[in-house]
């Protein structure tokens, strides 16, 4: 309540304060108006011709009048100068208020209401107000201090998380970063409705996705682009991703569950069910079927839950066996296409050369044409069959690496 009294005295001295520029212009013109007309009865008397001048005296007085008249457009441009800044500001205190009772309503604090002087019995019965669900914004206070902390332990510079808003299941919002410059000012500032995290473990990378937002830098403001991928929905909003590179994203997992919509990143790295040298031997020898146009290599399996292959890294070779990428992933699965086979790979980051980029949106998907779908079948892979045959029954090895 006591939000709600301070946002009706903030709007009663702005509306005052507004009404007193307005009067203070509206005096100025006045002025401004009273000494034009002064100018111009200087101008009209220069202008009449003296007793004994000559002709000469035209010259002069033209460039009196065409000096007025500059004068005169100047005072002009000024005043609609003047004009615009007063209705910026009007326009930039409206859409503070809209963004205050935005806040207000969120935080369950009832917004200021101005009533006629009128006898309580002859009042309207007001409805009484649903009860708001306050645990969303207790839990946020946690996760910005956590979040916070984690920026300054990894040294992320140019970035002040202000505000999280309202945790929920999978996403947090809206948000509110500072922009800041190398010498740690002001450079502008960061808004989203949304804002959730993609991490992988065995790339060791952070996304920051945000949605439905803008940058603002030197007063202006540029709406985030649309993600491609929400072509033709009814609703579409702008992404921003922010990605982090040699970041364990465990950390944030622990400080924010929530903002990574339930993935297990800490989940256990192998069941058990599945032999991993069989499996990482069929693998590569199905990929290695079809060379000529180039090929991927399993280089790293850690396990495999539930029929899906983790911690894997993956090598692209050219058809000259050169290397051209590396790909790691927390999670890949073997799915099988009307046509050939496609290996999915999510929450990882692909290496070329000294260039580490994320997964867009957490997932890149390899489509293998050419696969045989007798092949894989027959070598009874993870995701392609339930239960693994005697050969790919788990054994006593451990996870293979070269």
């Amino acid at each position: 309540m006591w939000l709600g009294r301070s946002a009706a005295l903030l709007l009663v001295a702005v509306v005052a304060a507004c009404s007193d520029a307005e009067d203070q212009l509206s005096a100025e013109n006045a002025r401004l108006r009273a000494e034009l007309e002064q100018l111009r009865a200087a101008a009209g008397r220069a202008a009449g011709p003296a007793p004994g001048a000559d002709m000469q005296l035209a010259k002069p007085e033209s460039e009196v009048v065409l000096a007025l008249e500059q004068q005169v457009a100047a005072l002009r441009s000024e005043v609609a100068r003047e004009q615009e800044l007063r209705l910026e500001r009007e326009r930039e205190w409206l859409r503070y208020t809209e963004s205050f009772g935005a806040l207000s309503a969120q935080a369950g604090v009832e917004a200021p209401q101005f009533e006629a002087q009128v006898p309580a019995s002859e009042r309207p019965v007001r409805a009484a107000p649903e009860p708001v669900d306050l645990a969303p914004f207790e839990r946020s206070k946690d996760v910005l201090r956590g979040l916070r902390a984690l920026f300054a332990i990894e040294g992320v510079r140019g970035l002040d998380l202000l505000e999280v808003g309202a945790v929920q299941t999978d996403h947090a919002g809206p948000v509110v970063f500072r922009l800041l410059d190398d010498r740690g000012r002001l450079a502008g500032s960061l808004c989203a409705q949304r804002m959730r995290f993609a991490g992988s473990r065995s790339a060791h990378t952070l996304s920051i996705v945000l949605e439905d937002g803008y940058e603002s830098r030197g007063g202006q403001r540029s709406e985030f682009d649309v993600d491609p991928a929400q072509a033709g929905e009814r609703e579409t909003f702008g992404v921003r991703r922010l990605e982090f590179e040699d970041i364990d994203p465990l950390p944030w997992l622990e400080v924010a569950p929530e903002l990574f919509g339930g993935v297990e990143l800490a989940a256990p790295a192998d069941d058990g069910a599945w032999n991993l040298t069989y499996v990482r031997g069929s693998v590569n020898r199905l990929l290695g079927v079809d060379i000529e146009r180039g090929y991927f290599r399993l280089k790293t399996l850690g396990g495999v839950v539930d029929g899906v292959l983790r911690d894997v890294q993956l090598d692209e070779f050219d058809g000259r066996g050169k290397l051209l990428r590396r790909l790691f992933a927390d999670r890949m699965r073997i799915e099988r296409r009307e046509r050939g086979v496609a290996l999915l790979l999510e929450s990882g980051a692909s290496v070329r050369g000294d260039e580490k980029t994320p997964f867009l949106d957490g997932r890149l998907r390899l489509y293998l044409p050419r696969a045989d779908h007798a092949d894989w079948n027959r070598a009874g892979l993870p995701g392609l069959t339930a239960r693994p045959s005697d050969a790919a029954r788990a054994g006593p090895d451990e996870p293979v690496r070269d």
